[in-house]
């Protein structure tokens, strides 16, 4: 948070060419000789040396002993300011943030506008959750930089004041433009909005202030979508389009109402103008899919028109959320081929998600894609060397794909993470009997056949 630097009036003086910590005694004379009247004053050699020696011991992080040196430097003479900063400054290293809290403070009371120690004491107060204290001291640091309207939003969120949050978030977002930090700062306080008839009213005032700004009207349609004032943002999506015509974002609400009123063309056509643009995040898209994909359990007869909707963004990043609900999606209708399709989509940037991957490993064992599902499933077993799933799919390509040798190897080592799973291991055993019998070795291809035999008559008189 605080920009860590040697006192500035020494950087300024002689840009800390020396290395403090071999500062000789000609160094030192020299150094005495720099006039620093306006920061320490008229003081002596004795307290010199000590100011020096507590910026030479925290130059090589010796925090301690530069606290020992300034408080000898106090002792000698109390009055220079500078002695408190740098007091405050070890504090902080130290992570003593009261001590440091209290040294801040005296600076303030002469240099009540310095923005270092104004960070300074920021942190200080953050670190000791005092968020109040915080707020105080981060709405002057606006004056230096509007980007600590950021932080001084994530302030007034813990102090539970949404509003003001909102409002100073919606004015960074115009000020500097929307990017992903502020949009999703945005959401997240607008979700702990409970009456939003103020925000709705500024939004409202801003958007006759400012007719063909688009993302007014977008912020009042979502407050309107949360307080569940579904005709409200269609009217106001509607008034979008009637300044910005050429609005995608506004579908995003026109879509909802169509598909809640059985205008299901008008539904898709929007839906498909929503997720063209490049103005919707991913969570949006994600939104817009499922709440399609709701319709389509009661109305499976549009089918054909989700496939339709999804190449809009089809070739988009980041959709990965997106692209495996629409897998699940096919996956429960065990329409296997486009489940495997959209999975295989979706794990493109997910590949760490186990279950979605045993989904697709399997699934192109069922469509008999071997060489996908070896490939697959060798990838897979180094992240999850203990799942013994993966080597058994890696087993049936290899014995699909007449490598019998390889495949007994993989089955044989799969084998020994199975733990308590009678079912698993039968299958084990036929695989690997299956493997033999195709090499040719008959003996040993009845000897595992029959253990699978025997576990599953086991598993049936435990039943």
């Amino acid at each position: 948070m605080i920009i860590n630097q040697t006192y500035r009036m020494i950087a300024i003086l002689f840009g800390f060419v020396v290395h403090l910590n071999s500062i000789n005694a000609q160094d030192l004379e020299s150094l005495k000789k720099i006039e620093i009247v306006d920061d320490l004053g008229d003081v002596s050699d004795a307290f010199m040396e000590s100011f020096f020696e507590a910026l030479k011991q925290k130059a090589i992080t010796n925090y301690d002993k530069a606290i020992d040196a300034l408080e000898r430097c106090i002792s000698i003479n109390p009055k220079p300011v500078v002695l408190y900063s740098e007091l405050a400054k070890n504090y902080l290293e130290l992570k003593l943030y009261q001590q440091a809290e209290t040294n801040f403070k005296k600076v303030l009371i002469e240099r009540p506008n310095d923005r270092y120690i104004l960070e300074g004491l920021f942190e200080a107060y953050f670190e000791q959750r005092k968020y109040t204290e915080s707020v105080e001291v981060v709405e002057k640091l606006v004056t230096f930089n509007t980007r600590y309207k950021e932080q001084l939003a994530n302030l007034y969120f813990l102090e539970k004041r949404y509003d003001d949050a909102l409002t100073l978030v919606d004015d960074l977002i115009e000020e500097l433009g929307p990017d992903l930090y502020r949009e999703r700062l945005r959401k997240k306080i607008t979700l702990k909005i409970s009456n939003p008839n103020s925000q709705i009213s500024r939004l409202e005032q801003k958007i006759a202030n400012s007719p063909k700004e688009e993302q007014h009207y977008i912020n009042l349609i979502y407050l309107y979508s949360r307080d569940n004032q579904v005709e409200k943002a269609f009217e106001t999506a509607k008034r979008l389009l009637k300044e910005r015509p050429k609005s995608k974002l506004a579908h995003l609400a026109l879509y909802k109402h169509y598909l809640d009123n059985g205008a299901i063309d008008d539904a898709i056509k929007s839906m498909k103008i929503a997720l063209s643009s490049d103005k919707l995040d991913k969570d949006a898209k994600y939104r817009v899919i499922r709440d399609f994909l709701t319709f389509l359990d009661d109305n499976p007869v549009y089918e054909p028109q989700l496939i339709d909707v999804v190449k809009v963004f089809s070739n988009d990043s980041g959709n990965t959320k997106v692209f495996t609900e629409i897998g699940n999606y096919f996956y429960e209708k065990e329409k296997k081929e486009l489940a495997l399709n959209y999975y295989e989509r979706g794990i493109k940037d997910n590949f760490t998600n186990f279950a979605i991957l045993r989904k697709i490993l399997l699934l192109q064992l069922d469509l008999k894609r071997f060489e996908k599902a070896k490939t697959g499933s060798e990838a897979a077993i180094e992240m999850y060397p203990s799942q013994p799933i993966l080597y058994l799919v890696c087993g049936v390509s290899l014995i699909n794909l007449n490598n019998y040798e390889e495949a007994i190897d993989t089955l044989s080592i799969g084998m020994d993470y199975i733990i308590d799973d009678s079912k698993m291991e039968s299958d084990f055993y036929d695989q690997i009997g299956e493997a033999y019998l195709k090499k040719g070795n008959q003996a040993k291809g009845a000897e595992y056949k029959e253990r699978s035999i025997e576990l599953k008559k086991n598993m049936k008189s435990n039943e």
